[in-house]
């Protein structure tokens, strides 16, 4: 892990900074209630806002009534078929002119909760599309938000944590691999800063306590992001690769909790991110 420890004290500025953060937030009520209740009693940082959901208002007026919870958009570019989306944007023309004004509504939707805009990421990584990302990135700097999620989820070291779903995830890290190339380029001015890995999608839905320290024990980066799509049970409709109560568990894992501490992680979000690279280029 990087870490540094001087004199058994584990250095701020050296320690590995872990966002954990729910996606979804504002879909429904059972999303928010866990939400609340994860930024309360677990390890969860910050959340992704879906203004496009049934109960986002509800979802905005939770996150004012909840100290340090940092929220960013969660872009909603289509509703079941992403493969079907992704081709469309590729290749028709009409569809490319009808996204830019649709993502600039979510944008203006979230600006109008007057929550500061932490980052950006998007419902099945659609925010990450070649034909969509630059048109995301420009409204993401103009909104003010700090950082944006890249797809970097590593498959051998997660195959090793877990072993279920091979096929599912070679191919989605393919294409993970593929955006995160794409990705880079478009960002690598610095106005938005991203993370080292990004785990959460090769497990959708499972993300369990044991699996996560099992990949946090195989990392060994500056930054992480933890994405989880936690709900209430009860009234929550379980989704295999989205909202259920098993992801909430996780976060209020006291196992997990204690591994994070004990490791030395910082906790943090977006723009704490932002802060210790503007500072370390500072040093420069």
């Amino acid at each position: 892990m990087a870490v540094c420890v001087e004199l058994g004290i584990i250095s701020v500025e050296m320690a590995t900074q872990l966002i954990v953060n729910a996606d979804d937030f504002g879909r429904s009520a059972s999303v928010n209630a866990a939400v609340g209740r994860a930024r309360r009693e677990g390890i969860l940082t910050s959340a992704s806002l879906m203004v496009t959901g049934g109960a986002a208002d509800e979802g905005a007026s939770l996150a004012r009534e909840t100290p340090g919870l940092a929220v960013g958009l969660h872009l909603a570019l289509s509703r079941r078929d992403p493969i079907r989306a992704a081709l469309r944007y590729y290749f028709h023309r009409a569809a490319r002119r009808r996204l830019e004004p649709e993502v600039e509504a979510q944008f203006e939707a979230f600006a109008r909760t007057g929550l500061q805009l932490s980052h950006v990421d998007g419902h099945q990584h659609l925010h990450a599309h070649p034909a969509v990302l630059p048109v995301v990135i420009e409204l993401a700097v103009r909104y003010g938000a700090h950082g944006i999620r890249i797809p970097r989820e590593p498959l051998w070291p997660n195959l090793r944590a877990d072993r279920s779903r091979p096929a599912y995830k070679l191919v989605t890290a393919l294409g993970q691999a593929y955006l995160s190339i794409v990705c880079r380029r478009l960002v690598r001015d610095g106005r938005l800063v991203t993370c080292n890995a990004v785990i959460g999608g090769l497990m959708s839905g499972g993300m369990t306590d044991s699996y996560v320290i099992e990949m946090l024990k195989r990392l060994d980066c500056r930054s992480i992001e933890l994405y989880f799509h936690p709900a209430e049970p009860g009234n929550c409709k379980t989704d295999p690769f989205g909202p259920n109560p098993g992801d909430l568990e996780a976060l209020l894992s006291h196992d997990l909790r204690r591994f994070v501490s004990e490791k030395g992680f910082e906790l943090t979000n977006y723009a704490g991110l932002k802060r210790r690279q503007e500072g370390a280029h500072a040093r420069r």
